[in-house]
């Protein structure tokens, strides 16, 4: 327990949005993932991290679960808290939401990001290399897509990583251009305001 709780695991209190609880259990996967912890250990930790709602909750489900004959399990655990707080119509607006996501008014590494997190959502677009980084490139901006397309990555993270050192690039070509437009203007101004006077000066 001690070493679980220096790797500060998220609390769940049952009030948090559906996006908020399936980011909670997938993080709290992720940690178990990473210190290897069996089943058992698992859905000890777990039921610790509820309080409040989700604690009641809890009692309840596993009463009914052992009512019913089921065996209380992790895998039954992850099972119940999707039902009870990730419902199917959330996990289908965010399958519908990734079909129709593109980059838009999104600064490219929000793009990526919101890209990246829905791809729990869509395995059969997750486990296919080739489809995911389709995608991905078809999302973009009509400019970083032409010149991401151009690199022709070979795999997902290629397309990601040649997308931001052209971003990257953009954005500093774009900032010193503008200093020298602007210096650029300034003595036409001055030539004008020059002609204008001399023009002035040779007028009867």
């Amino acid at each position: 327990m001690a070493r679980f709780q220096r790797i500060s695991p998220q609390i769940f209190n049952g009030d948090e949005s559906s996006e908020d609880a399936d980011s909670w259990l997938r993080h709290i996967t992720g940690l178990f993932d990473r210190v290897q912890y069996d089943d058992v250990l698992r859905l000890s930790l777990a039921t610790f991290q509820l309080r409040k709602s989700a604690e009641r909750w809890w009692r309840g489900a596993s009463r009914m679960l052992e009512e019913t004959g089921v065996e209380i399990t992790w895998d039954s655990f992850c099972v119940a808290f999707r039902q009870e707080y990730v419902p199917e119509s959330y996990v289908n607006a965010r399958e519908r939401e990734f079909d129709n996501l593109d980059q838009g008014t999104m600064s490219f590494r929000e793009y990526a990001r919101r890209f990246s997190s829905l791809l729990a959502y869509v395995p059969h677009v997750a486990g296919r290399e080739r489809a995911k980084r389709t995608k991905f490139l078809e999302g973009l901006n009509e400019e970083l897509y032409t010149l991401v397309l151009s690199s022709k990555p070979k795999s997902y993270a290629e397309a990601v990583d040649s997308a931001i050192d052209i971003e990257e690039g953009l954005r500093n070509r774009r900032s010193r251009a503008r200093p020298q437009d602007a210096q650029g203007g300034r003595p036409a101004v001055q030539g004008a305001q020059s002609s204008q006077s001399s023009q002035s000066a040779h007028q009867p």
